[in-house]
């Protein structure tokens, strides 16, 4: 083309172009059917979701892991008309501890409020912007005609920064002092951050930040509502005012509970445990609402990026593989080769998958979110086999002297898996398996001789559910492992 717009960042590498379509928020499913089809073999879990979307755009589907030992995958997505349909598979079956986002469950990634924290705030306006060691407080900062403090008659721009345990928190969008500017008028500071609520002032690991009034309880809606400090100076020959108000803090975040977040037949799941399905499509999909932004358009004239529906900002790409085996315990012993009977126990502890491998990635945010779709999958059985031998005369130095039947029996039991993944911590995902789908087949042949010679008469029987012959399947190809990471916060 010959004219159109580029953005790179420092790497050269393109964050907008008139030539491609970008990715924006369609929208977040947090409710889900959840189908818990069994808890053997390691257990699985299906989370289904729904929604609506133009049938010409493909959605790309982000998934949260609210538990850090189990794995998660989505299994299928499919499509009626505009209606949409995503499966979400994760090992495990109901958890053994229910949070609704105030009772944190073992083996959970779970949000944490701290405490209200505030101290370091300068004293004194210094040419400086470095934070005080230990320093917590949220600042707001102006240079210009009035200050601060003259609240509800303040209109201009107002600098946010966050301090954190002496350090300037990198906010998203934030200049090189750490801070991110906004419009105040009439001194309402035009910032959702009320905890409890979905907004925030986030940085770019994800954790968010709130700012608090001194009584430390009311959260400031102005820009000088009650601070917990402020600075003034006043420059007479160029009549400039600079200014800073200071207010408490608390932050928000992720952190991951010890323990496991079990695997029970029967129970719930609370909100707090079921994964967030967070929505993409291309720019043309997607209609933002806000009065202002920057919308770049194709030759076509329809939308490449649109900022006003947050677009798709990946933390990182990178590829997993998995082992070839989803378990190295399957041998089948303890199990009956008479009629596949089991016991299911024993088979579901050797079928349980317990193979994976170690992919280590930057640091993940707080709250990430994945998008996986492998279809890697793999195959596992075991056969057991015995020989019942009746004699209806007499055994002879171990030969049957009359009429001898044999009874031949062999039972193979088999378990499918698919490929998952798993967040083990902020640097570390392991790509391993959820088992999907089992069962057993069995046969018994009889064969008769009499003094030792065959009668020529057998019988024969076989039943149960088959599977398919143990392999691998799907583990290599372009994009088949492709694992993208992003931050969640941003689009909940």
């Amino acid at each position: 083309m010959s004219f159109g717009l580029s953005i790179k960042n420092n790497s050269n590498e393109f964050l907008i172009s008139s030539d491609m379509r970008n990715l924006h928020h369609h929208t977040t499913v947090t409710s889900p059917s959840i189908s818990v089809v069994t808890a053997n073999y390691g257990g699985i879990t299906r989370f289904t979701y729904t929604f609506t979307l133009d049938s010409n755009y493909i959605p790309v589907p982000f998934f949260t892991t609210p538990f850090t030992d189990r794995y998660y995958a989505i299994e299928k997505v499919s499509q009626s008309g505009n209606t949409w349909t995503v499966q979400l598979i994760t090992q495990g079956a109901y958890p053994t501890v229910v949070d609704n986002g105030d009772n944190p469950s073992p083996g959970s990634l779970t949000s944490v409020l701290s405490s209200l924290q505030y101290s370091g705030a300068p004293t004194q306006i210094t040419a400086s912007s470095t934070p005080a060691s230990g320093a917590y407080y949220a600042e707001l900062f102006h240079v210009g005609s009035t200050p601060i403090k003259q609240g509800t008659s303040f209109n201009g721009d107002i600098g946010v920064r966050m301090i954190w345990d002496g350090a300037v928190v990198p906010l998203v969008g934030a200049n090189s002092d750490g801070r991110v500017f906004v419009t105040a008028t009439n001194g309402v500071l035009p910032i959702n951050y009320t905890v409890g609520g979905t907004g925030g002032i986030v940085d770019t690991d994800g954790f968010t930040y709130y700012p608090f009034e001194n009584n430390g309880t009311d959260q400031p809606s102005h820009i000088y509502d009650n601070p917990a400090g402020y600075l003034e100076d006043f420059n007479q020959a160029s009549q400039v005012w600079t200014s800073l108000a200071f207010y408490k803090i608390k932050r928000e975040g992720y952190v991951s509970t010890s323990g496991s977040s079990g695997n029970q037949p029967t129970g719930s799941y609370g909100t707090a445990q079921i994964p967030k399905l967070i929505v993409f499509a291309d720019a043309r999909a997607v209609t933002g609402s806000d009065t202002f932004g920057m919308k770049v358009f194709k030759d076509d004239g329809t939308a490449a990026f649109d900022n006003r529906k947050n677009p798709l900002i990946l933390k990182q790409i990178t590829s997993v593989s998995h082992p070839t085996d989803a378990t190295n315990t399957f041998t089948g012993s303890g199990l009956s080769a008479r009629n596949a009977s089991g016991p299911v126990s024993t088979w579901s502890t050797q079928a349980t998958p317990n193979q994976y491998n170690t992919t280590t990635v930057n640091t993940m945010p707080s709250n990430p979110m994945f998008y996986y779709a492998t279809v890697t999958q793999t195959h596992q059985q075991v056969s057991r086999t015995e020989i019942e031998t009746e004699c209806d005369g007499v055994v002879v130095k171990g030969n049957c002297l009359g009429s001898e039947r044999d009874y031949f029996w062999r039972s193979t039991y088999w378990n499918f898996y698919r490929g998952g993944i798993l967040r083990h911590d902020s640097t570390t995902i392991r790509a391993g398996y959820i088992g999907v789908e089992y069962g057993a087949y069995h046969s018994r042949t009889t064969s008769g001789s009499f003094f030792g010679f065959s009668t020529g008469d057998s019988a024969g029987s076989t039943t149960g559910k088959w599977a398919w012959d143990s392999d691998q399947i799907n583990t290599a190809g372009t994009g088949v492992n492709t694992l993208l990471i992003g931050d969640a916060t941003n689009y909940i």
